[in-house]
Parts: C-alpha cells; sequence; structure tokens
C-alpha cells in the first residue's frame, strides 16, 4: 500500500502547526512550485520532475489539506517530517526582533509592555532630525519563539513584528509605521546648499531602508531602559503642535495590546486585514484623497457581518455600535461614510483635491477633508472598539472614542 493522504497530513503535523510556517518549510526544503488553478500548488513544477505533494487552499489563501504526489517516497516523507518536527514541533529559542518606527513626535524616553514590546529612542550617535516638524525614528523591540532555521525564524519574527505594529499604529495616532513597498521618501533631506559649498544634497537618511548604528542590548533580548526616562501613558495633549511636545502613549494602548494578543486565529485575520486599509489610507493621503478614504472605510467593512442584513444597513449597525455619534452633525457624517465610499468606488465622484493641479483652497476641498478626517477617526475607534469587545480583558479598559486624541 501506498502512502496516503492521510500519512502526509499526519506525519507533517497539518493542522497542529502553523499552516503558513508549514507551507514556508515546505517551500524552502523543496525549492520549487507552480499553481495548478486558485486553489491547489504543486511541489515542484511539473517541469522540474514529478511531484511530491500536491497543497489544496482555502478561498481566503490558507493551506487547509496536503496529499501526496506521484513521485513522494518514504525517504522523502521521512525526511520532511524531521524537518517539521525539528523547525516547528520542538520547543523553539528566544527572540528579540528589531524595527525602526516613526513618530511626529520627539522622543528620548523609553516604554516596556509587561516582557513583550519595548519603544525606545535611537542610540547617540545617529542622525537627528534637522526640523521640529518631521517624523522622529524609535527603536520597536517585541520578544518572541522563534526555531532553529534562520528563514522561518526571520518571517516567524516579522510577522509577529507587524502584528504589534498595527496595534501601535492603530491606537498611537502619532505613531507612523514604515512605509511598504519601494523608497517614497527621504528623511533629513539637506534641500538647499549653503553658499560655497559644492556637490549635491543628500539624504541622510531613507525612510525604509535605514538601519541604526547600534541597535544595543543583547542580541537575543530586550533592551533594558538604563538611564532613560518612561514615556509618559497619558491622554492629555500639551503644545500648540504636535511637534512641540515629546512623544506619550494613550491609555488605552496596553488594553489594546492585551485584547490583540487574546484573539483567536480567525479574528486576528479579520483584525489585520482591517489594520492593513487603515494604514494604506494613511500612506496614500498625500496622493490621493479619494484612495485614503476608500481604504479608511474598506478597514471596517472587512469586520462587518451582515447575516442577511443589506450591506449597506449592516454597515451602519456595525458603525453605531462601535463608533457611535454624540450630536446630530456627526450622525449625518456618520449616514454618509458608505454612500461616499461607493460612489468614490464606482466612479461617480472623486475629491476635489484628486482634480486639482494648484490646490487652490475651495468651500467643497475643506468640507471633504473634513469628511476624510471623520471617515479616519471613525475607523479608527471602530476598530478599536471592535477589538476591545472581542475578549474578556476589554471589562478592564474602557471604549475607544472618536473624538479622543493623543
Amino acid at each position: 500500500m501506498g502512502i496516503t493522504k492521510h500519512d502526509v497530513k499526519h506525519r507533517l503535523n497539518l493542522g497542529e502547526v502553523d499552516a503558513d510556517e508549514l507551507l514556508e518549510l515546505l517551500f524552502h526544503h523543496v525549492g520549487d512550485c507552480e499553481a495548478l488553478d486558485d486553489r491547489r500548488l504543486v511541489l515542484p513544477r511539473p517541469a522540474s520532475g514529478p511531484a511530491l505533494l500536491v497543497l489544496h487552499f482555502t478561498a481566503s489563501g490558507r493551506l487547509a489539506d496536503v496529499e501526496p504526489g506521484d513521485a513522494l517516497t518514504t525517504q522523502q516523507l521521512d525526511e520532511m517530517e524531521e524537518l517539521v518536527r525539528r523547525q516547528l514541533v520542538t520547543p523553539p529559542l528566544p527572540r528579540v526582533v528589531r524595527k525602526v518606527l516613526f513618530s511626529t513626535q520627539p522622543n528620548d524616553a523609553y516604554w516596556r509592555f509587561e516582557d513583550r514590546l519595548v519603544l525606545r529612542p535611537l542610540p547617540e550617535g545617529n542622525p537627528t532630525t534637522p526640523w521640529p516638524a518631521t517624523t522622529h525614528p524609535l527603536i520597536f523591540e517585541c520578544a518572541y519563539l522563534g526555531p532553529e532555521d534562520t528563514k522561518l525564524c526571520l518571517s516567524r519574527g516579522a510577522r509577529i513584528a507587524e502584528g504589534w505594529m498595527s496595534i501601535l499604529g492603530l491606537v498611537v495616532e502619532h505613531l507612523v509605521l514604515p512605509t511598504p513597498g519601494p523608497v517614497r521618501g527621504l528623511w533629513a533631506t539637506a534641500a538647499f546648499q549653503r553658499p560655497g559649498q559644492s556637490g549635491h544634497p543628500s539624504s541622510e537618511w531613507v525612510h525604509n531602508h535605514f538601519w541604526p548604528d547600534d541597535w544595543g542590548g543583547a542580541p537575543n533580548r530586550l533592551c533594558e531602559q538604563g538611564k532613560l526616562g518612561g514615556i509618559p501613558v497619558t491622554d492629555q495633549h500639551t503644545g500648540f503642535a504636535r511637534c512641540e511636545s515629546s512623544l506619550h502613549l494613550p491609555t488605552c494602548l496596553p488594553h489594546c495590546l492585551r485584547a490583540f494578543d487574546d484573539l483567536d486565529v480567525i479574528d486576528r485575520r479579520s483584525f489585520l486585514r482591517a489594520a492593513h486599509w487603515f494604514h494604506h489610507a494613511a500612506h496614500v493621503r498625500e496622493l490621493s484623497a479619494s484612495a485614503a478614504y476608500t481604504a479608511a472605510v474598506q478597514s471596517i467593512e472587512v469586520l462587518v457581518d451582515g447575516q442577511g442584513e443589506s450591506t449597506t444597513s449592516a454597515f451602519r449597525a456595525f458603525v453605531d455600535l462601535y463608533a457611535p455619534a454624540t450630536n446630530d452633525a456627526m450622525y449625518r457624517m456618520h449616514q454618509s461614510l458608505y454612500r461616499i465610499r461607493s460612489q468614490i468606488s464606482h466612479g461617480v465622484r472623486l475629491f476635489v483635491s484628486d482634480l486639482e493641479i494648484h490646490g487652490m483652497p475651495s468651500p467643497q476641498r475643506w468640507h471633504e477633508e473634513q469628511l476624510l478626517d471623520h471617515a479616519t477617526a471613525v475607523c479608527r475607534a471602530a476598530i478599536l472598539n471592535w477589538l476591545l469587545s472581542r475578549t474578556a480583558t476589554s471589562t478592564r479598559g474602557r471604549t475607544w472614542s472618536h473624538t479622543d486624541s493623543n
């Protein structure tokens, strides 16, 4: 009797280990694959030889089933089983992943969340911002348990860090997440040369590709606080402009972090999709207000469960539940959220700022900026209140209001 599907699923621990990491491990081991259709992958691709495995996926793109290919031998399955056991089943090792975040407020202090996360300034000797009203770098660190394999360990750390950073970027309004994709902007750019200087203007820092000269701390543990003061946790903002006050964190942040940590697999994937669209709205706002508005509203559409209701009714019920209006004017703006998003998506409407060449002021432009600010605040509040409602930890915190300002 040959190798059965049950043998493969059992020996590869499908359903017991993380499906994404199992897929990555198999891909690295075989080194080649090809899509048979929108639900199946074959390893390796037919041009490279007979199939070892055929992988089946759900509609959402998650690995759901594995069956043996015609060429799979007992020895090859033994090797795969040993690889999965060593990398995904054996107790992992303590690791720390470090990233550079940015803030619209300067920071020279330190904040720790339990033994999981740390925010701290760059070590001395790194470039400093030449202007107050710009983004200021800080180091984000999070602890996790990683496997022995370097590639798998790095990808696990990146996924874990991105989840925590999604929470930080939602709760802490003045934190700026790294821009995904190719380099899109320079930080600390010398735009003008002084008289007598030669050469071309140069940039000290590129947002996406900056690495501090010295991360500080041991590679596999969170950095110690040392002599740094603590980042204040408060909902009060001081200073006329944000750049006039130092970085501070809202009081709701620890509750949101704990609530995220308690999410089950399905809710966590839903939350991360919502966070993706919310952060995408922030990234494209300077390029297109219409695209930013659409992305902001989509961020809560992914969380709406209509349960037989019309899409519009379900959306409005979700907003009324998780970000209720506090006055008539706000209620009218709430009611227009889905309608304006639909008009933009269907090509009926485009914000005037996307049509104007020189960006001259106009009443309509001013009104649409208000609409976008409102949509951003409401969607932030709705996502966070949905998050806090999913777990028992939310009872120890408070709900998040779209009128909150940090």
